[in-house]
């Protein structure tokens, strides 16, 4: 496998395929269910693998160990301290601050375990096709993995305690990491041109609309459902594809929304993390004020995302030392970088 051709700059798409998936896992946190059953089984269908996906989309195994342990400590360790201080500090005053959905997606140190199985299984597995089975036989064995803990007893000083899920989601690990390793896969497999495909786009989103329609089989990490093999495999699969074709025809057809998707797309972490506690109040409020249920989902929808984007704009998106604790780093070019720009629009 070449993974020295990979490429350095960002992909405009991959950016909007990110700010797609947080309005995703926003919207679905907004209780659509409660009006639309089908909108959320159908968000369900993909929006967390689509996450560990693009997560591995460059993905290098030939990074050495400790370089990637580092990177997974900057990305993931650092902004997890930083959260539970935040949270620790907002629940001295507020009393409904409910960050455990966030927690479970945020710890997913899912590149490390990705690290190990290539460098141990694939790496040295040529035919592509050899590889996509095994990774087949990964997800299987995942799947059933998922039973084992969640929940599951302990013994500790006498007493007997009911856990679901192992600490950091690490029961989680194989899962995601069959996401996380596919999206590298794919990268490998294909080229940008096949997602600016119309028949790629209407292929993949019908496949994905016919088997959400046809079958009632659930995926929620959360909860460690994945009740079909096959049918949700696929169904991820094609939901993954179908958000890739869509971003990209929004990024050749469309400046001004492809632009607000990628900066949704790179604020996104700090969606995640106060999304939740924004969007409950706002839609209880507007609720007691309208008395209309769909109104005031979709409406905290909305202002939860807005407020959470104002979050990001006035306090990291150019603070380098909020951005350095979260894993990020500053969007404002350095004072080299600005002197030489101005001198050369100046030449």
């Amino acid at each position: 496998m070449d993974n020295a051709s990979i490429p350095s700059q960002r992909i405009t798409y991959l950016d909007i395929a990110k700010g797609i998936g947080i309005l995703l896992v926003a919207l679905a946190h907004a209780d659509v269910s409660l009006f639309s059953p089908y909108l959320h089984q159908f968000i369900y269908s993909f929006h967390m693998p689509l996450f560990f996906f693009l997560s591995g989309y460059f993905f290098n195994p030939e990074t050495p160990f400790w370089i990637q342990l580092k990177k997974r400590f900057n990305s993931v360790l650092k902004p997890y301290f930083v959260t539970i201080l935040l949270i620790y500090i907002a629940s001295l005053s507020f009393t409904n601050m409910r960050f455990q959905n966030v927690f479970g997606r945020i710890l997913k140190s899912t590149s490390l375990f990705a690290y190990v199985f290539y460098r141990v299984v694939l790496i040295r597995i040529e035919n592509r096709y050899v590889r996509w089975l095994i990774l087949l036989g990964l997800q299987a064995f995942a799947i059933a993995f998922l039973d084992v803990f969640y929940p599951f007893s302990i013994s500790l000083l006498g007493k007997e305690y009911e856990l679901f899920g192992l600490p950091y989601s690490l029961d989680l690990v194989f899962l995601t990491g069959f996401f996380y390793i596919l999206g590298n896969e794919i990268r490998q497999a294909t080229s940008e041109k096949l997602f600016g495909n119309l028949w790629i786009l209407v292929g993949t989103g019908g496949g994905l609309i016919l088997l959400t329609l046809l079958f009632e089989q659930r995926i929620d990490f959360n909860t460690r459902v994945f009740e079909s093999f096959p049918i949700n495999t696929a169904e991820a699969i094609l939901g993954i594809l179908f958000t890739l074709a869509v971003s990209k025809q929004i990024d050749l057809r469309t400046t001004r929304l492809a632009a607000a998707l990628k900066y949704i797309g790179q604020a996104s972490l700090f969606i995640l993390i106060f999304h939740v506690p924004i969007q409950e109040y706002w839609a209880a409020k507007l609720h007691l004020v309208t008395g209309m249920q769909v109104f005031s989902i979709l409406s905290a929808f909305v202002i939860g995302i807005l407020i959470c984007l104002g979050i990001y704009r006035l306090f990291f998106e150019q603070n380098p030392i909020a951005l350095f604790w979260f894993g990020r780093v500053s969007s404002r070019p350095k004072k080299e970088e600005a002197i030489s720009e101005s001198t050369r629009e100046t030449e």
